[in-house]
């Protein structure tokens, strides 16, 4: 019989398996890496561990202020609710209750993008921000340069790539390892960004002999993040990371051509 996870856990959960191998890289979040993989082990044994990750979820610095614009705009009272993590990550309905200027202020004054991008930059960006702009986890990796966790180093097309939610067909599933069928980021000689050709990759599946997804089969849609496969996608879900996913680099490329 499958275990029923409590409602409380499930956005926490969730939130777990998109943060897991950023933190595990130490590029966000707080350095307690061996907590988050005990945690994240146990709920892919279905088992929750025992210490909680909420309080290490609330410390990624540019995720968790992210959730909270979202759930604030939603008077939704918990952050981790499964709708608003959604929404960071892969995208719904609910980045729609976000306004501009909550998003503009959330930018500037709290996770303080005019010292990241430097003045000319952020004037740019400010000249730049658009009326299309979402609190979605792609849109700010596309559009605010500088990476914001633990490494200020400017992202390369190879980091916007593997930093960015992007997503896969399985094709095959070995031991430790997932076969998939995706698209990565390529640009054209002016600098902007957009999806290339379908490649078929191998991607890591475990950690410490722990696996990231299990029950993953051949067929599935899964998410990535820094090359590590989060949760199998809903048809919904995987229309909706696309939706996003095109907007958030229409957005990037117009800021860029406006630039140039």
């Amino acid at each position: 019989m499958a275990q029923i996870i409590d409602p409380q856990l499930s956005g926490i959960i969730r939130c777990t398996r998109y943060a897991f191998m950023p933190n595990r890289l130490h590029f966000c979040g707080p350095e307690n890496q061996a907590d988050i993989l005990e945690f994240y082990s146990g709920m892919n044994e279905n088992k929750i561990a025992q210490k909680s990750i909420k309080p290490l979820l609330e410390k990624f610095e540019t995720m968790y202020p992210y959730l909270k614009v979202i759930a604030r705009a939603n008077e939704v009272k918990n952050p981790l609710d499964e709708q608003v993590v959604e929404a960071y990550w892969l995208g719904n309905e609910n980045l729609e209750e976000v306004s501009l200027s909550a998003l503009y202020f959330h930018l500037t004054d709290t996770l303080g993008v005019k010292k990241k991008l430097g003045m000319k930059n952020f004037i740019n960006f400010g000249k730049g921000f658009s009326k299309k702009s979402l609190p979605h986890h792609n849109f700010h990796v596309f559009s605010i340069w500088r990476r914001t966790g633990k490494t200020e180093d400017f992202h390369t097309l190879a980091t916007i790539d593997a930093c960015r939610i992007s997503w896969g067909l399985v094709t095959h599933v070995g031991s430790g390892y997932l076969q998939l069928k995706t698209r990565p980021l390529d640009s054209s000689a002016r600098g902007e960004i957009f999806e290339g050709e379908i490649v078929e990759k191998n991607i890591l599946n475990q950690v410490e002999n722990s696996p990231l997804l299990k029950n993953v089969a051949a067929g599935d849609l899964v998410s990535l993040h820094w090359g590590a496969p989060c949760e199998k996608l809903t048809e919904r879900q995987a229309a909706n990371l696309q939706k996003y996913t095109e907007l958030c680099i229409s957005i990037a490329n117009s800021d860029l051509s406006r630039n140039l």
